[in-house]
């Protein structure tokens, strides 16, 4: 895994702005398990993926 998704896994996204000033969004997709850029995400994959993340939370709440 690279350092990237590492860091998007661990956060669930980063903003990163280039040289020329450009910005973009790096998202953790939790539902194909990889970074994304979130310009190229649909709203509903969005909302999938954040459905997932917290599905995930509340399972892991649920066995303590």
């Amino acid at each position: 895994m690279s350092g990237l998704q590492r860091i998007c896994k661990i956060y669930g996204g980063m903003t990163v702005k280039s040289n020329d000033g450009k910005t973009v969004k790096w998202l953790w997709d939790y539902v194909n398990d990889k970074a994304r850029l979130e310009s190229e995400m649909t709203k509903e994959e969005i909302m999938a993926s954040e459905k997932k993340k917290w599905e995930g939370i509340k399972n892991e709440l649920k066995k303590t």
